[in-house]
């Protein structure tokens, strides 16, 4: 089975998701569900946090233009597992350290430490992707 792969990262396990319409989100940072909603596929925001994480959003989502019907609903694509991109906030993490998100759903060293699927996400490698800072992150 292939894996879509960026640079160098692999996606393993990917699932769908649906992001309010008030919000928007940037390609590679953290996402956890939403728990106060209960439908299928989950709702999600951005992770702001220590805690449980959905996994690693892989498109931006602008909010939504609410004159424009056609943009209702949105799904999402998040990575669940895998060797993942993950954004830099202010801080960056070291090689071999557990994930840290900050209050905007990126990798940050003084963030607080989130899980994913009950296990704890380790920073693989510091690389530039296109220009921009970016951490590669396995999830298993």
């Amino acid at each position: 089975m292939a894996s879509p792969v960026y640079e160098r990262q692999f996606i393993r396990f990917a699932e769908s998701a649906v992001v309010p319409d008030a919000d928007s989100l940037e390609a590679f940072t953290l996402v956890a569900v939403n728990t106060s909603v209960q439908v299928e596929p989950s709702f999600i925001d951005q992770a702001t946090g220590a805690g449980e994480v959905m996994g690693v959003l892989q498109q931006d989502i602008p909010a939504v233009d609410l004159d424009k019907a056609t943009t209702l609903p949105r799904l999402a694509t998040v990575a669940t597992s895998g060797l993942l991109l993950v954004a830099i906030g202010a801080t960056p993490q070291t090689k071999g350290a557990a994930l840290k998100v900050d209050a905007n759903g990126k990798c940050d060293a003084s963030g607080g430490a989130v899980t994913c699927n009950g296990t704890t996400p380790i920073v693989r490698s510091n690389v530039s992707q296109g220009g921009v800072e970016m951490v590669l992150v396995s999830f298993s």
